[in-house]
């Protein structure tokens, strides 16, 4: 048997080696990222504290309104004040876009596929950098900065990078009997420009992440982001136009704008953009339908949610309650997908409710680059105009028979009096015809309902007109699932929240006056194309006939109708023969 083994080695090994060959000859080269770099602004530091400390921060500037003032939410400290795109330049960077996206239609899904593996090796290795200048602009703490601007971005990178091609590939589909002679297929083929109005809770990701599905799909991008996150803008933008430019490729595919109202409007109406993603409120969102209206401008709109989280009794609490401690906290709950109403079961509810009580009391705020280590939990708010719309939602929570029993009001931070902070809130006892309960509130509320068994909870759950995300807990599996797949929602999540999104392989959207349409996903990325039907003859000799019977001028208008009843009868009908009958009259009317 030794022997045996010896023989045969070599003979295994030329295998091998032979077979390490053929898969080394075969497959697709691969262009490798290309290292660059770029420096952070000097605000991002921790510490930073040049600009001047503003009395009423705002972003607009009285004498210049041709400018944006940009502010570090979480201290008031002033950054910088940058110009608002003219409408004149809006039109020249969407012309700018279309001229570059030419040359970028033709470049291969690896050619692709390199610019994004460039990208995400620079987000890789400069995470500090990027989180650390997402949280002066937007007020957010590093960990929210890692867990919602970077992790996200990668998943997103890293998903494309390795399944975009297969979703974008040319996909066979069946002819049918009748056209058995004809290869089918869908061709995924770029739009053109694509345009993106994006939020400011995550100002990286919301930048980058339709910046990477837009050019892997073979489009140029035109990216309206928000005036109230405009100082962090250049760097992203730099960032993905570095990486093109690395690559060999036109920085022109890449253009953002940055203003107002006017800004906005300009990109939603302009007869050269080819698809809108817009991530905003339901009443913007009709806005941007009605410009888009006007040239039949296809819309994917994200526009928020009142995202619920329905929790049994036989929850396991030690893990559940945690998670939505997080739901509510993150970002100070700026989050289209934050659960806005949670429903526990009244077996469990007054332990709920305390446990809540004390963990929203240890809660600490606080500007994350500025205040002594180990002291902030919970970040600032970007919008501090919301702060009275907010309390007089809680105030009519009260007045219905609702407990405040933490926070409600706006917090004047001993240390950031300029900051905008709103005190982290607990609301208990919330019941539906409370007006909380159906406006999205986006701020560390977190508010707490009663319900008995699941059609109670159905119930209060499709209450709110929103239908973004939902989470159900429970141990008992084929419940949650039960309930979860009963809820009005785009997306549900069962013992947990949110992670649908780190699933990037997952379709994000909602229903209801959250929206419509998909970003992420399969389908997401086809989107961002022209989903054309192409048809062509499977051998070159055979090819579709017309039958004298039917050709012009028809010659017999009766005869000619049968023979055509009878193509319908003998390739669609249920029988084989009933086809033979149909078959042999076609062959009878041909004569």
């Amino acid at each position: 048997m030794d022997g045996l083994n010896c023989e045969a080695l070599p003979v295994v090994l030329a295998v091998m080696a032979g077979g390490i060959a053929l898969y080394l000859m075969m497959r697709k080269p691969t262009l490798r990222a290309i290292p660059f770099e770029l420096k952070a602004p000097a605000e991002s530091q921790p510490g930073w504290c040049k600009g001047e400390i503003l009395d009423a921060p705002g972003i607009t500037v009285s004498d210049r309104p041709d400018l944006i003032q940009c502010f570090d939410p979480a201290t008031g400290r002033l950054l910088g004040r940058v110009p608002a795109t003219t409408l004149a330049e809006v039109d020249a960077k969407i012309t700018r876009a279309r001229h570059a996206q030419t040359a970028w239609a033709q470049t291969t899904f690896e050619q692709r596929r390199q610019v994004l593996r460039t990208l995400h090796e620079f987000v890789l290795a400069n995470q500090r950098e990027i989180c650390q200048v997402a949280c002066r602009d937007s007020g957010k703490t590093m960990i929210d900065a890692t867990l919602g601007e970077v992790l996200t971005t990668a998943a997103k990178l890293q998903w494309t990078i390795k399944n975009g091609e297969r979703v974008l590939c040319d996909e066979n589909r069946d002819p049918g009997f009748m056209m058995m002679y004809k290869r089918a297929r869908v061709v995924y083929q770029p739009r053109g420009v694509v345009a993106a109005l994006v939020s400011w809770n995550y100002p990286f990701h919301n930048t980058i992440g339709p910046v990477i599905s837009a050019l892997f799909a073979g489009n140029s991008v035109v990216v309206k982001a928000s005036e109230h996150v405009a100082w962090s803008m250049p760097y992203w933008e730099q960032m993905v136009r570095r990486a093109l430019d690395v690559c060999g490729h036109s920085p022109e595919l890449v253009q953002f704008v940055t203003g107002f109202a006017d800004v906005g409007s300009a990109v939603t109406g302009s007869p050269e953009i080819d698809h809108i993603t817009f991530i905003g409120s339901p009443e913007v969102g009709k806005l941007v339908m009605r410009a888009a209206s006007a040239n039949l401008t296809p819309v994917t709109l994200e526009l928020g949610g009142k995202d619920c989280a329905v929790v049994f009794a036989d929850s396991d609490m030690a893990q559940c309650v945690p998670v939505l401690m997080r739901s509510v906290i993150q970002n100070a709950s700026q989050n289209c997908i934050g659960i806005e109403r949670i429903l526990v079961q009244d077996a469990k509810y007054e332990w709920f409710v305390k446990e809540m009580e004390r963990r929203m009391r240890m809660v600490r705020v606080g500007a994350i680059l500025d205040d002594e280590p180990n002291q902030v939990d919970c970040g600032a708010m970007v919008l501090s105009a919301c702060f009275p719309r907010l309390e007089a939602l809680i105030a009519d929570a009260v007045a219905k028979g609702a407990r405040c029993v933490v926070g409600g009001h706006a917090y004047a931070h001993p240390r950031h009096p300029s900051g905008q902070y709103f005190a982290p809130t607990l609301l208990v006892d919330v019941t539906p015809d409370m007006d909380i309960t159906r406006n999205e509130t986006f701020g560390p509320i977190m508010v707490i309902m009663k319900f008995t068994d699941e059609q109670d909870a159905l119930a209060k759950v499709h209450a709110s007109p929103y239908g973004l995300g939902s989470s159900v807990f429970s141990s008992d599996r084929v419940r949650a699932r039960r309930v979860a797949l009963k809820l009005r929602a785009g997306m549900t999540n069962v013992n947990d929240f949110g992670v649908n999104y780190i699933c990037q392989s997952l379709p994000f959207g909602g229903v209801g006056i959250s929206g419509f349409g998909r970003f992420a996903g399969p389908e997401g990325l086809r989107a961002l194309c022209v989903e054309k039907a192409f048809t062509e003859d499977r051998f070159p000799f055979v090819k579709t006939p017309i039958p004298p019977i039917v050709d012009y001028p028809i010659m017999d208008s009766e005869k000619g109708y049968k023979f055509t009843q009878q193509i319908v009868a003998f390739a669609y009908s249920e029988s084989w023969w009933q086809s033979i009958k149909a078959g042999l009259r076609l062959g009878k009317l041909s004569m």
